[in-house]
């Protein structure tokens, strides 16, 4: 519960930070803050995602899973894979930042969206209450809005379409 809540703050102040210290020549024009925000955003966010996919696939699945609410399956070591896939894609965004990024801003929308649906139906469903099922809601939502919104920021502004 805590992890995720410190990590979306997480991102949050590196974004800040980077803002405060860019000595790029176009620093703290709108389109520079946005370009920072937004790839924190999603490299950042990517890191994250990888991370919590090792997470699932590594030695302390049972307890990953179990915190979640959920039961130790081997469809959790998919999921692992399938967070690492799109941690990986965020990653690749720092370099890859045309229409790779759009693909890595959808990938994560399905995916936590996605993810933000389940655990809403397990919390009204069955009334799963378990802190990592019921607090990851907020940051499947909001990591993946925040990046949307800065991804059309970032177009409008001039940002790369192509790779």
């Amino acid at each position: 519960m805590v992890f995720v809540v410190v990590a979306f703050l997480g991102l949050v102040a590196a974004a800040l930070v980077h803002t405060l210290v860019d000595r790029a020549p176009a620093r703290r024009t709108r389109y520079r803050v946005v370009e920072i925000w937004l790839l924190w955003f999603v490299a950042g966010g990517g890191a994250l995602s990888a991370f919590g996919g090792l997470t699932h696939i590594g030695p302390y699945a049972p307890q990953i899973a179990d915190s979640i609410g959920f039961a130790h399956s081997p469809f959790q070591w998919e999921v692992g894979w399938a967070d690492i896939a799109i941690g990986t894609i965020g990653l690749l965004s720092i370099w890859n930042r045309g229409s790779f990024m759009t693909a890595a801003v959808i990938a994560v929308a399905i995916l936590y969206w996605g993810d933000a649906a389940g655990h809403i139906m397990q919390w009204a469903a069955h009334g799963n209450t378990a802190p990592n099922n019921v607090w990851t809601i907020p940051t499947d939502i909001l990591q993946p809005l925040v990046a949307v919104v800065l991804l059309i920021l970032y177009r409008k502004g001039g940002g790369p379409r192509r790779p």
